[in-house]
């Protein structure tokens, strides 16, 4: 028989992810309503990069029964 470690994550964490890809997400905005530089694109893009990361890691531990 083989044992699979699956990750278990507490409400409170999953609440924190939340979050943590909402305040990525709002910043991605708030940085892409600025004047069109390319500093603010390059945050702009950062930040959604950031959230899109988080977004797929809930969904692998998801995918695995981790998160509640």
């Amino acid at each position: 028989m083989t044992s699979v470690n699956t990750p278990t994550t507490s409400t409170l964490d999953t609440i924190a992810r939340q979050q943590a890809i909402e305040n990525a997400l709002t910043t991605a905005l708030y940085f892409i309503r600025l004047p069109g530089t390319p500093s603010a694109l390059h945050a702009a893009t950062g930040r959604a990069n950031r959230a899109l990361s988080m977004l797929k890691q809930a969904c692998s531990e998801a995918k695995i029964g981790g998160a509640a």
